[in-house]
């Protein structure tokens, strides 16, 4: 008995020291040090590592602190930010192969790499030194082992090349074609095939609103959704200048802020971009100019593409032996949003080109609308903005809710309970000819309209509307003539009975399984590795399926089969009352290499202050 009791404890041992020794080998490349002289700085800056992925950076001016901001990108982003980098440059094919080459053939068509260089040289002096200190600390810190030795360069074999200033304007422009309306996708194929590529897309649904608390201050809650990336989309950083707190959601990689605050005011700004136009034009009547773009294969391969502009626009398709569809976009010229960017850290204003610049401004006596966002609902004293007609319900969701100090975690649907109301009495005559069918009647009669995780009802309810949506139906059903409302309340009974067929196939004939939580789960994916399988590590950076809820309709977000499109499950989402200094940040952040981190990760996402606390840890940049 001693022997195998024995035996037991020797494997412990092993395994423990294994543990211990992977760990300590782990903290030995992945921690930089504490020290790092970073050239171009004048003076010394103390970043501070807080709980909860937010960093804390103290210098003695913007200069400095965008140079340590460009540091901690690259430490704690260099992945996705290289990655955004190879995209804009059109050069994914040197990493993957023949792939990808319609995506980088589409960057070089629209003039990425070339117009993103072009706007860093028109740029004012005093905005180039600040990209160029961003560029330096970024560049430092990709020289880092711990950087050099992630897990993702490791393993794809990817080299590290210097950072140049005009390729955080290169990613900018990326984001800024990502966020094209979909209604391009025809124009531009490849568009829709980049965004599943780097999974992000689904910025529509991002919003914002402005509501009263109970002591009469205002809270701005913020969110943007971005597709279903597993992958951190933002970092938030808290910059300490002598004159001046600046809490920041920066996008690796670049100097964009779209959300924020100063000790005066704090923003948010739509994901939106200045709408391109299509127009058919005869070629004759055009100085077209031909362009020519070559990029190597990793085999040695190379690709030339030609492309044809017109001035300010660019040649899509011939429509005809003499006519020619064009595409005029913003983006096809030598601009850049820089300047509107960092106008924000010192409360002025400057004018946007590339993206649209609306959104919300509040300071601690009021807010206003900056542009003219698409969607605005007045909320009483407050005002929500967004982007499609799903937010409009949520602001009539918000106006039947009491003022709070915290946004409302709310999964019910004003819009579902209007659905129910018009559409239910068409089945109340329903004789179900099968038990499962009655049960599930009965579920959807007596469901309150909430999309909570749980909810069997939600599920029935859309996948029946989604039938019945495609078989031509209408909600409008008092509207109608007596002889329609009766072909369609026949359509009604109909589709639900298939939507109850089609659920009892896919998930069995127990209805606790059709929980919403389950039948629409949050899909999140790591880049590159859900499109080719094949490589090292397929099981760490396998899909994240966690737990579905919400809706498009509800203030807590979640993705319906009615939306017929790519589910967008990633999101950030943000607060902050004024008058003060708070700014609380809530996202998923899905860390693979943590020990059992998949079944450590909760579907629930927790709220963190964006405040100085005590420290994990300390760096500190030196002058060079």
């Amino acid at each position: 008995m001693k022997r195998p009791l024995l035996l037991i404890a020797i494997i412990l041992a092993g395994l423990l020291l294994l543990v211990g020794g992977y760990r300590y080998l782990v903290r030995e490349v992945e921690t930089p040090p504490a020290h790092r002289a970073v050239s171009g700085l004048q003076a010394a800056v103390v970043i501070d590592e807080l709980p909860g992925h937010l960093v804390a950076i103290r210098a003695a001016n913007l200069n400095d602190a965008l140079a340590a901001l460009g540091y901690v990108h690259g430490l704690r982003n260099g992945w996705p930010l290289l990655l955004w980098r190879q995209a804009a440059l059109g050069r994914q094919a040197e990493w993957f192969g023949a792939l990808p080459v319609p995506l980088d053939s589409l960057i070089h068509a629209l003039l990425v790499p070339e117009q993103a260089r072009a706007a860093y040289e028109h740029l004012p002096q005093h905005t180039q030194a600040l990209l160029d200190g961003y560029a330096r600390g970024l560049q430092t810190a990709l020289q880092e082992r711990a950087v050099r030795l992630r897990d993702e360069l490791t393993l794809l074999q990817i080299p590290v090349a210097p950072w140049e200033p005009w390729h955080s304007l290169a990613v900018e422009r990326l984001l800024a074609l990502l966020m094209l309306p979909d209604t391009l996708d025809a124009a531009l194929p490849e568009l829709s095939a980049l965004r599943a590529w780097l999974h992000l897309y689904g910025f529509r649904h991002s919003l914002a609103w402005v509501r009263p608390t109970p002591d009469g201050a205002r809270l701005l809650f913020m969110r943007y959704v971005y597709g279903d990336l597993a992958l951190p989309f933002f970092q938030e950083v808290l910059i300490t200048l002598p004159d001046d707190t600046l809490r920041l959601v920066t996008v690796p990689g670049t100097l964009l802020f779209p959300a924020g605050q100063t000790n005066r005011q704090a923003w948010y700004l739509l994901p939106r971009v200045q709408p391109p136009t299509l127009e058919v034009r005869p070629r004759n009547a055009l100085a077209l100019q031909s362009i020519y773009a070559r990029f190597r294969l990793p085999d040695g391969d190379e690709r030339l593409l030609r492309r044809e502009l017109a001035d300010d626009a660019l040649v899509l398709t011939e429509v005809a032996p003499d006519t020619v569809r064009l595409l005029r976009w913003v983006g096809l010229a030598p601009v850049s949003d820089l300047p509107a960017w960092l106008a924000l850290l010192t409360d002025s204003v400057a004018a946007f080109r590339l993206f649209a610049g609306d959104g919300l401004l509040l300071t601690d006596e009021s807010y206003r609308l900056l542009g003219q966002p698409p969607v605005v609902e007045p909320l009483g004293e407050g005002v929500l903005i967004g982007q499609t007609d799903w937010h409009r319900w949520i602001a009539r969701r918000l106006r039947t809710l009491p003022p709070s100090t915290t946004p409302p975690d709310d999964a019910v649907s004003t819009w579902a309970q209007e659905q129910l109301a018009a559409l239910l009495p068409a089945l109340d005559t329903l004789a179900p000819p099968d038990s499962l069918t009655r049960e599930a009647y009965t579920l959807l009669r007596n469901w309150n309209a909430a999309y909570d995780a749980a909810s069997i009802g939600a599920t029935i309810f859309d996948h029946w509307l989604f039938r019945y949506r495609q078989r031509g139906g209408t909600s409008a059903l008092r509207e109608l003539p007596d002889s329609l409302r009766i072909i369609h309340a026949r359509l009604l009974a109909a589709t639900f009975r298939e939507a109850v067929d089609t659920l009892a196939h896919r998930l069995g004939p127990d209805l606790n399984l059709w929980r919403w939580e389950r039948t629409h789960p949050r899909r999140l994916a790591f880049p590159i590795w859900s499109h080719l399988p094949d490589l090292p590590a397929a099981t760490r950076y396998a899909p994240l399926v966690l737990p579905g809820e919400g809706h498009p309709s509800t203030i807590r977000w979640g993705y319906s089969p009615l939306l017929q499109e790519r589910p967008a499950p990633a999101f950030w989402e943000g607060w902050t009352i004024a008058p003060g200094t708070s700014f609380y940040a809530r996202r998923l952040w899905p860390e693979v290499d943590r020990f059992l981190a998949r079944y450590r990760l909760s579907a629930r996402v927790t709220a963190t202050a964006l405040q100085g606390t005590a420290p994990l840890r300390t760096l500190r940049l030196t002058p060079r």
